[in-house]
């Protein structure tokens, strides 16, 4: 008798651990995940340093005089938005004191991460982080060129911050692999203004 009093008691002791009232806490609901910022597509959550609405943000504002200098600019200014990007898109246009290449930063307004894995192809993405943000690399063709390297932060659901390196146009020692290397120089140097936006 006493062998099957323990399972009951256990039993009884278990199930007072959870509430059958609607909206009470339970053991079950516990949680110990860090706290993140915003999720994509109604998913999972997403680590961001910080949340930032692009359609508040001009992206020459993530450019600070000692980064322009740092990173070799002899020109940043406002250029003319994609209209696929999204209304109230805004881009920065940025060339490089050796003219071996330009850059760009877009604001993204019409689809996060969901989006540009289905327009883009997953497999062409390469995950990375950048300024603490989850980004996308991936590699173009650019007319004229020796070619692109973009890159995509996750700024925000449903918006990417898109920063583009471009090999120079008409310049042969330029290459795509020197467009990746000053466009991951570019977006952490603006994803770190970006989490203080």
């Amino acid at each position: 008798m006493r062998r099957l009093a323990v399972p009951f008691l256990l039993a009884a002791v278990l199930a007072g651990c959870s509430s059958p009232t609607p909206g009470k806490p339970s053991a079950n609901d516990q949680t110990g995940s860090a706290p993140t910022t915003g999720t994509s597509a109604g998913t999972a959550p997403v680590n961001r340093p910080r949340a930032v609405d692009l359609k508040a943000v001009e992206p020459c504002s993530l450019i600070t005089p000692e980064q322009k200098a740092a990173l070799g600019f002899n020109a940043v200014k406002a250029g003319t938005p994609r209209p696929e990007y999204g209304e109230g898109s805004q881009r920065c246009n940025q060339t490089y004191v050796d003219h071996k290449y330009i850059a760009d930063i877009h604001t993204l307004l019409n689809g996060g991460v969901d989006r540009l894995k289905k327009t883009t192809g997953e497999s062409k993405l390469t995950a990375l982080r950048v300024a603490g943000y989850p980004a996308y690399l991936t590699r173009t063709e650019s007319p004229g060129t020796a070619g692109a390297c973009e890159i995509y932060i996750d700024a925000n659901d449903g918006q990417l911050l898109l920063v583009s390196g471009i090999a120079g146009i008409g310049e042969d020692s330029a290459t795509v692999d020197g467009a990746c290397e000053r466009a991951k120089a570019l977006a952490e140097a603006a994803g770190a203004v970006l989490a203080t936006k």
